[in-house]
């Protein structure tokens, strides 16, 4: 008679199941080995752990910290769980607690792979000098860690160390990489090529105005340089397809603004100002001769901004005038900021911190997928609200600037606006970026890019604007 499995016999065959079903990239059918063993042995720190890890992989996160947080009941100073929960806070987009998950590893045992992690989460947050030194750390401890070498060559990107950031990717392009490092490091040397391409043009605009020597630089962009990035253009083309069927009642045709609109529409882009009160303290200090700095400057730089698009309402059907002028309203939202790159597309990957999974453009993709979308579906799509919606949702996928791209999309989507004859929007603390548009652009992209929810948020934008431009009319007339 076959003599039964004991308890430790059947749990390590649960666990041995769960790591082949891992190792095969098959993390649901890894999940429910290890949940099998969680049961089987309950006070095993090692089930816990790897059901985590599987949870994580199938990127059910919240069911992972759950999972990590009883392993750490059981064993609090283990680093590989405080390294898994800081995954997981990280994808959830707890970023404070993912940091010191990270840093508690780090704390526990100092090795290559905790002082990276803490760096990427530091950079994603702009703390670039002290994610610098733990990069340059963890390389010292173990010179062949080809991940932190590419994350320290990329991050040499982001402090404008081009230089230093070329010599670095040389370095690492000879290693033995993995196929996801391999590919960052190819987008990152194209993007630099780029950047050496342009830049002389990009001074041009940014010092003197001059629109035609990047112009003509960007119609003779390399084929090489113009390739597509499919996730994105892919999602644009569901938002493109949604534009298409929405269906409005018939709306009056409201276009009276002031003639101010520019700057007041520029004061609540980020916003600097939630009321007409605030806004015309705000005006009469800068007619009083204040000079704006921090986030003032960056809302009044928008005024210039609006202005310059207005202009543009049919250059933006040609491909390369729109990536043009797009550059250019850069520019005029960046003017005297430190830490912006006026005009320059971004050369190295970024994040969305409060939607980590959200994957944006590859840098060295960015100008083909623009242009692709112009050509393909900003020309074929009826000028209105739907319109609107769609490059407010493009400009914020495509993510083509280092920062910047949130007041450039809401930029754009008023001109359509306005070009369709129709009122634009004002974005209050309430409904802006951090508020209903946020959520709104969220629950577009998790609702098959059905557009609906961004342009009710639109529409009560558009109401806002309305009753802020009556409210201003009446004081004035006081």
């Amino acid at each position: 008679m076959k003599k039964k499995a004991t308890l430790e016999q059947v749990w390590i065959g649960k666990m041995r199941a769960g790591a082949k079903y891992f190792d095969q990239g098959q993390p649901d059918k890894a999940t429910n080995s290890f949940r099998k063993a969680t049961k089987l042995c309950p006070q095993r720190v090692e089930s816990w752990i790897n059901l985590g890890s599987a949870l994580l992989e199938s990127q059910r996160y919240e069911q992972s910290v759950v999972a990590v947080k009883k392993a750490l009941s059981l064993q609090p100073e283990l680093m590989l769980s405080h390294l898994i929960l800081g995954d997981s806070l990280r994808m959830l987009g707890q970023w404070d607690d993912a940091i010191n998950s990270y840093q508690t590893a780090v704390d526990l045992e100092r090795t290559p792979v905790s002082l990276n992690k803490l760096a990427c989460a530091l950079r994603s947050q702009g703390n670039y000098q002290f994610a610098e030194r733990l990069l340059r750390e963890a390389i010292g401890m173990n010179p062949s860690f080809a991940i932190a070498r590419v994350n320290l060559a990329t991050l040499q990107i982001t402090l404008n160390r081009f230089e230093d950031a070329e010599a670095r990717l040389k370095e690492v392009a000879g290693l033995l990489l993995a196929p996801v490092e391999k590919k960052e490091i190819e987008s990152a040397q194209l993007a630099l090529s780029e950047h050496a391409r342009l830049k002389g043009a990009i001074t041009e605009l940014t010092e003197k105005g001059a629109l035609d020597p990047l112009e003509t630089l960007l119609r003779s962009t390399p084929a090489e340089k113009l390739q597509v990035d499919e996730n994105t253009l892919s999602a644009i083309g569901r938002y493109t397809d949604s534009a298409r069927r929405l269906t409005f009642a018939s709306s009056p045709i409201n276009n009276k603004v002031p003639e101010e609109w520019p700057l007041i529409e520029a004061m609540f882009m980020i916003p600097h100002v939630n009321s007409v009160s605030e806004y015309l303290a705000v005006r009469d200090s800068l007619q009083q001769g204040l000079n704006p700095a921090g986030d003032l400057l960056e809302s009044t730089n928008m005024e210039a901004a609006v202005l310059a698009a207005r202009s543009t309402q049919h250059e933006l059907q040609d491909p390369v005038k729109a990536e043009l002028h797009l550059r250019h309203w850069h520019v005029l939202a960046c003017r005297d900021l430190n830490d912006f790159m006026p005009g320059h597309f971004k050369y190295a990957q970024n994040w969305s911190p409060s939607n980590p999974s959200l994957q944006r453009v590859d840098p060295a993709r960015a100008s083909g997928t623009l242009r692709r979308f112009i050509d393909e579906f900003y020309q074929h799509a009826a000028p209105g609200l739907a319109r609107a919606a769609l490059v407010a949702m493009a400009v914020c996928d495509l993510h083509a600037f280092a920062d910047g791209n949130g007041r450039l999309g809401i930029t754009w989507l008023n001109r359509e606006l306005e070009w369709a004859g129709l009122a634009p929007a004002l974005f209050s603390r309430e409904l802006g970026i951090r508020g209903k548009l946020g959520a709104a652009r969220k629950e577009v992209r998790s609702n098959r890019g059905n557009l609906e929810s961004l342009v009710a948020v639109i529409n009560e934008a558009q109401q806002f604007g309305r009753f802020f431009c009556s409210q201003l009319a009446e004081i004035q007339e006081q």
